[in-house]
């Protein structure tokens, strides 16, 4: 006599979970930026791991909320200024100006007066004034 067979069990498939609003936005201004999420930290001012836990929540607030604004705002100044080239920009943001005390506009977006600094020069490059 045969026994039935219950229902035959498949592997289980692996549960892929949406990508949180915050991810998508830490992801784009990584990409943005041309730097991996573990360079991104440091410029929010906070720590690879916080980061990590941010991207799975669905809205952020305080200062990490300013400094992402912050780095949107240089990036589109920054895509004014080269004309939209995604490209041109990341070069620029690792190249070391003198303006800058030779850092990097990258290294200079780590404080709030660096933010400052970055749009001057953005704006002097886009009014043709240079040094």
């Amino acid at each position: 006599m045969m026994k039935a067979k219950g229902p035959s069990k498949s592997p289980q498939k692996p549960v892929r979970r949406m990508p949180s609003v915050q991810d998508a936005r830490f992801n784009q201004l990584a990409l943005q930026l041309g730097v991996p999420l573990k360079e991104l930290a440091p410029l929010l001012q906070i720590s690879e791991s916080t980061l990590h836990r941010f991207r799975k929540q669905t809205h952020l607030k305080g200062p990490t909320a300013e400094r992402i604004e912050l780095l949107q705002g240089i990036i589109q100044h920054g895509l004014r200024v080269y004309g939209g080239d995604a490209e041109a920009l990341r070069a620029w943001l690792r190249y070391p100006l003198g303006e800058l005390d030779g850092k990097t506009p990258l290294q200079s977006l780590t404080t709030i007066a660096g933010f400052t600094q970055v749009d001057d020069v953005l704006g002097r490059i886009e009014h043709g004034i240079f040094f």
